[in-house]
């Protein structure tokens, strides 16, 4: 199955490349994360993977004065510990072309997330400015 699950861009730096993934996304996104900002913003790049028309997993990442910052990661629960988030977290660094850091959060309770950030290459920070609140694991990782 891991093979023929794959990311596709729907949505880079203002432009909309896929409208009608992109709105199912906006649209999924206010369920997944009920109580969260919105994140859809030009400055920003969403992928979305799909099995038999259902989205499944998706990410985006936001890219500011030369860092980019992780700003969801989502998995369906059935598709989760099949190494999508590893997939994601890949695309979003390969995608990072110009930034010199990443940096992302993760809830507490997000261990295999943890555990996904810190094999692909992340460690563990303390930010001066808590960006996602106090409740939040803050991650980093160099890339050039």
């Amino acid at each position: 199955m891991k093979n023929q699950l794959r990311l596709v861009k729907v949505f880079s730096w203002g432009t909309v490349i896929k409208p009608k993934l992109y709105e199912r996304l906006q649209a999924l996104d206010a369920r997944v994360f009920v109580d969260a900002k919105n994140e859809f913003k030009e400055n920003r790049e969403w992928w979305v993977i799909e099995d038999k028309g259902q989205i499944i997993s998706y990410c985006g990442s936001l890219y500011a004065e030369g860092v980019c910052i992780f700003v969801r990661a989502w998995v369906f629960k059935d598709y989760r510990g099949k190494g999508i988030q590893s997939k994601m977290i890949k695309t979003r660094l390969k995608a990072a072309k110009g930034c010199y850091m990443a940096i992302t959060y993760v809830h507490p309770d997000g261990i295999s997330s943890m555990n996904n950030l810190v094999n692909n290459g992340f460690r563990f920070y303390v930010p001066q400015a808590k960006y996602a609140g106090d409740g939040f694991l803050y991650f980093y990782k160099d890339i050039k």
